[in-house]
């Protein structure tokens, strides 16, 4: 009697090891389909060059001259403690505040760097991210955990790059810094074009230094000055 009661269970668990063995091929068959459509993937961690990256570009399109009016500032205000206050207590009251606003026009990145590797526990804690390009959208991955998607490409709102990186902002949600050297599938060179048809939004070049920056400016106002006398 026992004897055929289990042979009666382990008949009846065969189906259910069949099914999860044919849902679990499934599930492999859809992952590998998803990765053969994808176009361009990024693997990259929040590393302090990234970190970096995003300080500077937010200071260099958000704020730009920040750092040269803090610097002006800081003068103004040490100038007084210098030349004009015979008391010591507010020629150093001058010159120290001065001087702490003079360093932190320029080194207010590195600043900023301290303060996010100190707090960021994706730094800390060497998350990788994974950010797969299709057709028709993209998704992006922290670990093994989806934490934003892209519907279309007519959702980015602003495309930037620079000698080492892209920056990429969806409508609403988040934005994205895409090192370069960073790309697994499909060509770092390609990807700009690959967007501009997707989205129609043009790759606007951000200058590393001050050589660039400068030759930007001058290519600006050279176009400037011809749709004037048009």
């Amino acid at each position: 009697m026992a004897k055929n009661k289990q042979r009666k269970n382990t008949a009846n668990n065969k189906p259910t090891q069949e099914t999860s063995k044919a849902s679990s091929s499934a599930k492999e068959e859809r992952k590998e389909k998803k990765e053969r459509d994808i176009i361009y993937q990024v693997v990259s961690k929040r590393t302090s060059d990234v970190i970096k990256a995003y300080i500077t570009f937010t200071y260099r399109v958000f704020h730009p001259g920040m750092s040269a009016r803090l610097i002006i500032y800081g003068l103004l205000i040490f100038a007084p403690g210098v030349f004009f206050f015979k008391d010591l207590f507010w020629k150093l009251f001058f010159m120290v505040v001065g001087l702490a606003v003079i360093l932190l026009g320029l080194f207010r990145q590195y600043i900023s760097l301290w303060i996010t590797q100190k707090n960021d526990e994706d730094y800390k804690n060497g998350t990788v991210f994974t950010y797969n390009f299709y057709d028709n959208g993209a998704d992006f991955w922290k670990g093994d955990e989806k934490f934003s998607e892209l519907a279309r490409y007519k959702d980015i709102t602003n495309f930037y790059y620079d000698d080492n990186f892209y920056y990429l902002a969806i409508q609403g949600r988040d934005f994205f810094v895409i090192p370069k050297s960073a790309f697994t599938i499909g060509d770092a060179k390609e990807f700009e074009e690959f967007i501009y048809k997707k989205s129609k939004h043009t790759c606007r070049w951000i200058p590393d230094n001050f050589k660039d920056r400068m030759k930007k400016r001058r290519a600006e106002r050279a176009v400037a000055s011809r749709n004037l006398m048009k």
